[in-house]
């Protein structure tokens, strides 16, 4: 199923990858957010990038993100904790940099 779910995610213009856990399972080879990243790539994704740490979220779409996008956190485990928490970390950044600008 890998190399279809690979390419559930081309319309998405930017898709940021996590770590992958196992569920309840032996971990998988291969089956790691940087093997995730290039078969995204490998299938035709042209925005695919890997998160060292979940701090690292809310900078990459600052940098990114525009008025009107959507943001779509998918996943599972504590993935939830991440999109409740990201409103509050985008506008911290963007406050920032208003103040930065005046």
């Amino acid at each position: 199923m890998f190399d279809d779910f690979c390419t559930c995610f081309n319309d998405a213009d930017s898709v940021f990858i996590a770590d992958v856990y196992p569920a309840g399972e032996e971990p998988i080879d291969g089956a790691d957010k940087e093997h995730l990243a290039a078969g995204l790539k490998e299938r035709g994704h042209k925005d695919a990038h890997v998160l060292s740490s979940p701090d690292d979220l809310p900078g990459a779409v600052a940098a990114i993100a525009e008025a009107g996008d959507y943001i779509v956190c998918l996943g599972a485990g504590n993935i939830t904790a991440w999109a409740y928490a990201l409103p509050a970390q985008l506008e911290k950044i963007f406050q920032s940099h208003e103040k930065q600008s005046a």
